[in-house]
């Protein structure tokens, strides 16, 4: 019954983002598809913007989904160099091989510069779904991914609207307790770890206890100091609650060539970087 009703439920206007037929969602049925389908096929609807491509590196692409954008992109698109960066391996990775077929893991962190060297070729593609938020330095992590990538950089993840923030090129940190409500997903974090122990201590320098919220406008000010355009943007609410002022973004960025790869470069701007404590009135509600 549960495969039944996932194989109908595109119907309903959500295969603008994918062909019909396309995908089969009893394939990859360890993947939540009712958490929020539109968001997982407008993903996939930016990759397919991108072909014909050759090859695609996934930064990041176990969490929740085990490596289905990989998968995908080896199994539906027909991409032959396929590979995945993640520190962690989830139980359906582990145990099912047929989640693995054709698809190149390294298992590591692509903030780490040694790891990163050990990526040799560089990809046309590179997936950066969900991680920027939790990266301690963008202005570290973001060239490291950049340099393995030649042609095409895809973005998603939720952000602070323009209207909400007083001035653009906005970097909020949201950590310690009192920021608690302004994490659109803090009911699910709050329930499946003992999370808030943890993240109300912003000295804990962990990926997992660190969240940026940012506005389109830094992240784009930020790749375009990279010499990266933005070619592409969408913006929708997807898994948010309907009380969250949060959205979800979707940004295709092409390289312009203006900056070579691996290089450090700091763009010019000044990015507002807040710290939630002392924003509390700007920043009121949940987000």
């Amino acid at each position: 019954m549960i495969k039944e009703k996932l194989k109908t439920a595109d119907v309903s206007g959500l295969d603008q983002f994918a062909s019909p037929g396309l995908i089969d969602e009893s394939d990859y049925e360890t993947v939540n598809w009712e958490k929020d389908r539109e968001t997982i096929l407008r993903k996939i609807s930016m990759i397919r913007r991108c072909l014909p491509i050759d090859s695609v590196i996934d930064f990041g692409g176990m969490w929740e989904v085990d490596g289905l954008y990989s998968r995908l992109c080896r199994e539906k698109f027909g991409i032959p160099r396929v590979t995945m960066v993640d520190k962690f391996e989830s139980e359906n990775w582990i145990r099912n091989p047929s989640l693995r077929a054709g698809v190149d893991f390294r298992k590591g962190d692509f903030s780490d510069e040694q790891f990163m060297a050990t990526i040799r070729e560089p990809y046309d593609l590179a997936l950066a779904y969900d991680v920027l938020p939790h990266q301690i330095d963008l202005r570290h992590t973001l060239p490291l991914m950049l340099s393995k990538t030649k042609r095409f950089f895809l973005i998603s993840h939720a952000i602070l609207p323009e209207k909400l923030m007083p001035f653009r090129n906005c970097l909020v940190l949201l950590s310690g307790s009192k920021s608690r409500s302004l994490i659109p997903f803090h009911e699910k974090w709050t329930r499946e770890i003992n999370y808030w122990a943890n993240f109300s201590d912003a000295t804990i320098i962990n990926t997992s206890h660190w969240l940026w919220g940012m506005t389109p406008s830094f992240i784009e000010s930020l790749m375009v100091g990279f010499g990266w355009k933005l070619i592409h943007k969408e913006f929708w609410r997807g898994w948010l609650p309907n009380s969250s002022k949060w959205k979800i973004c979707g940004l295709i960025f092409t390289k312009t060539g203006s900056v070579g790869a691996g290089v450090r470069f700091i763009p010019s701007f000044e990015p507002h970087i807040i710290r939630f404590t002392g924003y509390t009135r700007l920043l009121t509600g949940k987000f």
